[in-house]
């Protein structure tokens, strides 16, 4: 069992990437002035905010550093490499952490073939219909730096974060190819259920809604870069949704509409899914969702020539 006195004796850092969040980052920075083992350093990273957030942080202890839109990739190099912690957390600036958050976080590092540990990330309350948050309860894959940590050493062998990420696909896997690209050089990584942050709720619209979906047409992308992450579907070849197959056949009948016999028939184990699990004014919502993102998989399984569905 790993000991965090151990890990903890090491000198460490935390990075919060940001830009025009002020009303957010003040809690984040609260929960990390509040931590049980307070971090050696804390470093904002500022990308261009214009909203009153370099001021804020001015009034602090803490470091700031900015950055001109060079995205979250770019924000989080320039982070952790302006520190000088041998250890280095990454939380983001919508995510508040418990008070052991870091020393929970830090523990498995103890073990010295560990080169990256990954927290459990839940929303700061219920959604309701129309909102959304983040929710992290094991270790996926994709290893979200929204509360994660790691070794210098093994951030120094990759260089950090690859910032090509950002200007092909935003911001978007960059985190994931991170951490691959350290378990390939024989990292080990650890997830502790125990190391919590709460993450924000905030209001989707439709629009927002309809973009984050689509964006679910760039994992086909992502796997063909990283094939590890192949074998870590839930339900392969099947993604992102246990119910993906049942909203691709709405798609399909969609399709054979002229046919319409054929096309109820495709859709009623959809629908049978969709009566069971989600609220009735939830539905609409849920349905444009699941075109959305059955569409972009399809346009991402053909240009990436990858079936992910």
């Amino acid at each position: 069992m790993a000991d965090p006195d151990r890990a903890i004796t090491s000198r460490v850092a935390v990075v919060v990437p940001t830009r025009n969040r002020r009303h957010l980052l003040g809690q984040a920075l609260g929960g990390l002035r509040g931590q049980s083992r307070p971090p050696d350093e804390i470093v904002v990273v500022s990308d261009g905010s214009t909203d009153g957030t370099d001021e804020l942080v001015e009034t602090l202890p803490i470091r700031l550093v900015r950055t001109s839109g060079v995205g979250s990739a770019g924000a989080r190099n320039a982070g952790w490499k302006a520190t000088e912690g041998d250890l280095i957390a990454f939380l983001d600036d919508d995510c508040v952490p418990d008070a052991d958050w870091l020393s929970r976080l830090l523990a498995p590092f103890d073990d010295p073939r560990v080169g990256l540990v990954q927290g459990r990330t839940r929303p700061a309350r219920a959604l309701d219909v129309g909102e959304r948050s983040i929710s992290v309860e094991t270790e996926t894959g994709l290893y979200e730096s929204c509360n994660i940590a790691y070794r210098r050493t093994a951030l120094q062998e990759v260089d950090g974060f690859d910032e090509s990420f950002t200007r092909r696909f935003g911001p978007f896997g960059e985190d994931t190819d991170l951490a691959w690209r350290v378990k390939r050089l024989g990292w080990e990584s650890r997830f502790n259920s125990d190391a919590v942050v709460s993450h924000d709720v905030s209001a989707q619209s439709l629009g927002d809604l309809v973009r984050a979906e689509w964006r679910r047409g760039l994992f086909p992308d992502l796997v063909r870069l990283i094939p590890e992450l192949r074998p870590r579907m839930a339900r392969p070849p099947w993604f992102l949704r246990r119910h993906s197959p049942l909203a691709q056949l709405l798609v399909l009948s969609l399709v054979l509409a002229p046919r319409r016999r054929a096309a109820l028939l495709l859709t009623l184990p959809y629908w049978w899914w969709l009566a069971r699990n989600r609220p009735p004014r939830g539905m609409p919502r849920q349905v444009l969702g699941d075109l959305v993102a059955s569409v972009a998989l399809l346009r991402g399984s053909v240009r990436a020539r990858r079936i992910l569905l």
